[in-house]
């Protein structure tokens, strides 16, 4: 067989935005544009009986939705004066159907009237959409004067991905159907999180705040005929997720104690949450991979009823709340990655059988599209091999093995540690992985404490960051050293974000790896927390204020305070638009060790952000790979 090389990434295909309509399903293809740095885009057409079919495209990007099980494009309009173009296809190609004054989302359906878009709105023109085009350029001319100043008075201030949204809000706006006229419906202070629409009325769970962002969302309801906002439950204590309507009934997802926590629901009824449902899943997909790509629903309502991706232990799976209780519609290894309905019958975007990604019927994963098929034809794909070691609880992991494998040898491994923490690893097909065990390494890879699947006792352990986790991974690779031949004079360790994170504090609390690559990595996480735009979701670490008990546990769980120990060659990966490690935690600790003498490289990405392994440009990512491996390769060799 031949080996997995780092090129063949450019010829993957990723699907994603899996919708139905007419009794066909649309699904967009996205692939590696390499002349231009960036991705192409086709949209699919594709038949219950397996006939496929390209139906638009290659363009830069496309954006599609169902609505009156018809469907739409929307694509947003070009230079200074944004605007989103709605249309729709047809025999002859695009017809244009409106344009809005402002850059909007998918459309829905509020009433016979009128249709609900979301739309981000900023607190210098609120009502910008309503200007005419002289008023717009005259405030853009105002704007460009401002350009060589950044002016924060907003917390949070910054959100990886999408930059400094200091003033920024997502609002909701209602659409005239005839007229096509546009009203924002929310204030220019609320920060719209999640949308429903029942009987012809919006809910919505929304943050209004004017200069501190408030640590808990209200749920509220918009009565058009009425035109009048009114809040449901004033939220004070509870980390909600999103809002959903089941027979009638109003729910809210997410918990009291922690937003690490499993999520349940809640019926919102005269002003309270009254428990309708425990859960310890939380209902999104965090199987990890980098070869996924674009927009993905984690969860669509069909016949009032709420159907959702979750993780149970090791694999990603479609979930059904019916306002009493969540039922398994699906099983197995893998990951579902997207799902659509047409008629009864369930269908997914999923990673089975460690191929790339496939669309599927489920629940028994009839694979419809081959569309990856040939790429990966006659390549050696490494088999997951699962096992377990017990720290505390039973820890379980993988071995990948090397190409052409001999028992009898011994090999070089890297050790990978996923994200998150609250992600996991599973039986999916990870580029990186695969070509490391091609390049004749085991890689060896586990879920530690904290991670996603195993319910809220196994993953509240956030407070030991350092301690449970790090005995946990340490405890798998002594496991891994008992099972396979990989010589113990040849490890490497590599990881991104919580991963980065905890090669940061491998380094230095151990000198057992003979290489580190740190990805998207933590060293300072005093500092961290104030710059970082994920300080919200990591309060229930110290509570509120942060106090100097918090800053004393942060500092003491930062790696940067042990880096007298490190002697552990070190590659430092990071983007300098990372806002949820900022480039200068990898900063920090490349300083540290230089001037501790340990051979240390920095290789920093302009203009990308935390999701450079998985979205980040074309070159960008092969050249993200090639630094890890080179640098791995070359510190582990005979």
């Amino acid at each position: 067989m031949k080996a997995i090389d780092l090129e063949l990434m450019k010829g993957y295909r990723y699907l994603s935005n899996l919708h139905s309509a007419g009794g066909s399903l649309y699904y967009t293809e996205t692939v590696a544009d390499i002349e231009n740095n960036d991705y192409k885009q086709q949209l699919h057409c594709l038949k219950t009986t397996g006939e496929d079919t390209v139906i638009w495209g290659p363009q830069k990007r496309i954006a599609s939705f169902t609505l009156d099980d018809r469907l739409w494009l929307k694509k947003s309009g070009e230079g200074e004066l944004i605007e989103t173009v709605y249309s729709s296809l047809t025999d002859g190609g695009e017809k244009e159907l409106f344009v809005l004054p402002l850059s909007s989302g998918e459309l829905k359906e509020l009433n016979g009237d009128y249709y609900l878009t979301e739309a981000e709105t900023d607190r210098r023109c609120p009502e910008y959409y309503r200007l005419s085009e002289q008023e717009k350029k005259a405030f853009h001319q105002a704007c460009s004067k401002e350009e060589d100043y950044l002016v924060l008075d907003e917390y949070p201030f910054n959100y990886n991905g999408v930059g400094f949204i200091n003033g920024k809000r997502n609002s909701l706006f209602i659409i005239d159907k005839k007229s096509h006229e546009v009203v924002r419906i929310t204030p220019e202070t609320m920060d719209v999180e999640d949308v429903q629409v029942h009987d012809g009325k919006v809910y919505l769970l929304a943050n209004d705040y004017e200069s501190m962002k408030k640590m808990f969302a209200s749920i509220y309801c918009f009565d058009p005929v009425r035109g009048k906002l009114e809040e449901l439950y004033h939220n004070e204590k509870a980390y909600l997720r999103a809002i959903h309507i089941v027979h009638g009934r109003l729910y809210a997802e997410g918990a009291f104690d922690t937003c690490i926590s499993g999520h349940n629901f809640y019926e919102v009824k005269d002003g309270d949450l009254l428990m309708a449902c425990k859960s310890e899943w939380m209902f999104y997909n965090s199987i990890g991979s980098d070869c996924r790509y674009g927009k993905t629903h984690g969860r669509i309502t069909r016949n009032d009823e709420v159907y959702m991706i979750t993780v149970d232990n090791e694999r990603s799976i479609v979930v059904r709340f019916d306002g009493e209780k969540l039922t398994k519609i699906t099983d197995g290894e893998g990951s579902v990655d997207d799902l659509a309905f047409v008629g009864d019958d369930l269908y997914v975007i999923a990673m089975k059988n460690m191929k790339l990604q496939e669309v599927y019927q489920a629940p028994a994963f009839k694979q419809l599209t081959g569309i990856n098929e040939e790429i990966l034809k006659d390549r050696y794909v490494a088999r997951p091999e699962r096992f377990s070691c017990f720290n505390e609880d039973e820890i379980v992991g993988y071995a990948l093995k090397p190409i052409n494998y001999d028992p009898n040898k011994r090999y070089p491994a890297i050790l990978d540690i996923h994200g998150g923490p609250k992600t996991a690893y599973g039986e999916v097909f990870y580029h990186e992985m695969q070509l490391w065990a091609s390049q004749g390494y085991f890689v060896i890879f586990c879920n530690p404490h904290c991670s996603d699947g195993r319910g809220d006792d196994f993953a509240n352990y956030v407070r030991h960051y350092g301690k449970t986790d790090y005995f946990d991974i340490m405890a798998f690779v002594d496991k891994a050293l008992e099972l396979y031949p990989i010589d113990p004079s040849r490890l490497a360790v590599t990881g991104g974000s919580y991963g980065g994170y905890m090669t940061n504090w491998i380094i230095t609390h151990t000198d057992r790896f003979k290489a580190a690559a740190s990805q998207r990595s933590i060293s300072n996480r005093v500092a961290d927390f104030y710059y970082s735009d994920y300080a919200y979701d990591t309060t229930h670490e110290h509570g509120i204020p942060l106090d100097e008990k918090a800053i004393e546990m942060f500092w003491d769980r930062s790696p940067l305070k042990y880096v007298e120990n490190a002697v552990t060659p070190t590659l430092f990966i990071q983007s300098t638009e990372d806002y949820r490690c900022p480039f200068p935690e990898a900063l920090q600790l490349f300083s540290a060790l230089k001037w501790k003498g340990v051979e240390t490289r920095i290789c920093g990405f302009k203009g990308e952000n935390h999701e450079l392994s998985r979205s980040g440009k074309p070159l960008h990512r092969l050249r993200r790979l090639q630094e890890i491996t080179d640098w791995l390769i070359s510190h582990t060799q005979n």
